[in-house]
């Protein structure tokens, strides 16, 4: 196991209980957000446009700002795991975007196409990590 950044490279394997385990903390946080900025922006904007522009930045924001600045939403951090790129760096705010955009594609069936994608990967990727060129490890803190 080759230990680099902030996260231990090659324990892709021993993380999908807690990469399950944070997708759900992570996602109950996320959809707060999207409902709170939803609804914010319904109101400052005096129409119900707004809700339908603040649910996708509120549930995506969340991942985006929070693994590019960290690697790590507060679910990750619980569940002591964290993104890092495939050569164990810190992940930039780009692979963040990537990643995430494609929970889309993830999301297909109530996220069992990511989980099927990340079961059959070698290193426990979904479709985002794959196109980042990002991996799930546990985390060194």
């Amino acid at each position: 196991m080759t230990e680099q950044s902030a996260g231990y490279v090659g324990t892709q394997d021993d993380v999908i209980l807690g990469r399950v385990g944070a997708f759900v903390l992570d996602y109950i946080l996320s959809l707060i957000l999207g409902m709170i900025l939803g609804f914010g922006l319904a109101i400052a904007l005096d129409s119900v446009a707004g809700v339908y522009l603040g649910m996708p930045i509120g549930l995506l924001g969340y991942y985006i700002l929070l693994e590019g600045a960290t690697g790590q939403t507060l679910g990750k951090r619980l569940a002591g795991v964290i993104v890092v790129s495939r050569d164990g760096s810190s992940i930039t705010f780009r692979q963040a975007l990537v990643r995430n955009l494609l929970r889309i594609v993830d999301g297909i069936l109530s996220y069992a196409v990511g989980l099927v994608v990340m079961l059959v990967s070698d290193d426990r990727q979904r479709v985002g990590d794959h196109a980042a060129n990002t991996l799930v490890v546990r985390s060194k803190r």
